[in-house]
Order: structure tokens, then sequence, then C-alpha cells
């Protein structure tokens, strides 16, 4: 039986490996299926994120983002890109839509390519966190 995020991951695969490969991202080899672990060098600094899949395989996954160099001015330096602040498991990316929103809309999920269209819009708040240390709306410090 298919996992139900083999969709949203064939699509994370299609359309954002590509983006972050342009960014100057390198992918890094992991023992563990559940993870896809990326990186950057940039100056003196290391700039790492990964994508976190759901444990069983549902269609929910959160970038987990780190810095780490000699150049980092601001006290925190990981946390997470995510559709929005908080530390629930429904903060998370998915093909699930929050409540307010299955109402207006009569439909019940995101397409896979609206998913990783959102990814894609909020990444760059995590390139200007990354520079500047300023929390965006999806970014949430752990």
């Amino acid at each position: 039986m298919a996992s139900k995020a083999k969709p949203l991951n064939d699509e994370i695969k299609k359309s954002f490996y590509p983006f972050v490969f342009e960014k100057g991202f390198e992918r890094l080899k992991t023992s563990d299926p559940h993870f896809a672990e990326f990186r950057r060098t940039n100056g003196e600094r290391v700039e790492f994120f990964d994508i976190q899949w759901d444990k069983y395989w549902r269609p929910y996954f959160v970038l987990n983002f780190k810095l780490e160099g000699t150049e980092i001015t601001f006290n925190k330096n990981m946390g997470r890109l995510q559709r929005k602040k908080g530390g629930p498991m429904s903060c998370w990316f998915s093909l699930h839509k929050p409540l307010l929103k299955r109402i207006l809309t009569f439909s019940w999920y995101y397409s896979p390519e609206e998913v990783v269209l959102e990814l894609t819009s909020a990444f760059s708040e995590l390139e200007e966190w990354w520079e500047t240390g300023v929390e965006g709306p999806h970014i949430y410090i752990v």
C-alpha cells in the first residue's frame, strides 16, 4: 500500500528540490527516509535545513533549520519553517486545510502543488532569518 504522503513527497522532489539547488544548496546523504538534508556554505557560515516527514508517513512535513559558523550575531541558531508559528503538528505543512478554510472553500485538502508553492514562498523568510535573525510569520525558533 502506498503512503498518503507519496504525492506530496513526489511534488517536493519535482519542484522544491530544483528550487533549492538553484540557491546553492546540496543534498546530503542520510540513512533515515523521514529526513532529506540540505547544506549551503555562505562565507564563514554553514546553513542547514532538513525536510522532516511525519513518523507514520501521513502527509505532514516541517523544515528544521540551523546555522553554524563564526559570524553568527543572534542568540538562537535553530528553528523550524512551518505553515504557522507554534509547536503542535497542526502547524506543519500538510495537505489538510485548516477548519476555517474547509468551511469557506468546501474542500478538505490542498493539492500537493499548492503546498509546495506555499513552502517555496515561505522559504524566503528562512533566507532572511539566516541573514538577519528576523523571525517571519512562518519561523518558529526552538
